[in-house]
């Protein structure tokens, strides 16, 4: 698994990624160093053990993570051990009160009605055999998107964030197109929680909204 920790860094905050695999500690840290390049402040850690154990998945602080995704190993059942993943996490003895913000990989849509029984609302799911097969189809349909796809999620180029803008709020969202030089808006994530891209023009921005 891999939980998006805020640790404090002496003066400073400094995000955090830690990452918990059955596999070596420093094949693991080789293996992002070599595809993720520079990490400015970011520091990964890395941490040999079984995620669907409780006691190895606490060695990772998931009750302090902002996020957690759970991707589908290599073997002949990544889902089935996915759901178990789940399991440990949002069934664990020292699990925290609040919810959990999971995605997590799963390879055969078949097994989506399971993994939704085991997330509930704390798991949004990702079947990656339906999506690459909906990728290709559109990427054949229409010249360029490939490339649209590389420049939003590869390492480099740019990004998506979100920033909460309260000098925005009782705005329309058409008001803040301009607002921003080096970047461009497309869309806001509200207090809810709920990603809204390409709203209407005068849909009004609330205090704690987030521009994307």
């Amino acid at each position: 698994i891999v939980s998006e920790l805020v640790l404090a860094n002496r003066s400073r905050k400094s995000p955090a990624i830690a990452v918990l695999a059955d596999k070596d500690k420093v094949e693991m840290e080789d293996e992002i160093a070599e595809k993720c390049g520079l990490l400015h402040n970011t520091r990964i850690v890395c941490r040999t053990g079984s995620p669907i154990d409780p006691a190895e998945l606490a060695v990772v602080r998931p009750d302090a993570a902002r996020s957690i995704i759970v991707l589908a190993p290599e073997d002949d059942d990544p889902d089935a051990h996915v759901i178990k993943t789940m399991l440990a996490l949002t069934n664990g003895p020292e699990r925290k009160k609040g919810k959990y913000q999971i995605v997590a990989e799963i390879r055969d849509r078949r097994n989506l009605e399971a993994a939704r029984l085991v997330g509930k609302d704390e798991a949004q799911l990702v079947c990656t055999e339906d999506i690459l097969s909906r990728i290709t189809v559109q990427t054949c349909r229409q010249s360029g998107l490939s490339s649209i796809y590389t420049e939003l999620l590869d390492f480099g180029g740019d990004e998506i964030y979100m920033k909460t803008e309260p000098s925005f709020a009782g705005k329309a969202f058409g008001e803040t197109l301009p607002a921003y030089d080096g970047c461009s808006v497309i869309g806001i994530l509200t207090e809810a929680g709920e990603v809204r891209l390409k709203p209407a023009m005068d849909l009004p921005l609330g205090a704690k909204d987030q521009i994307i």
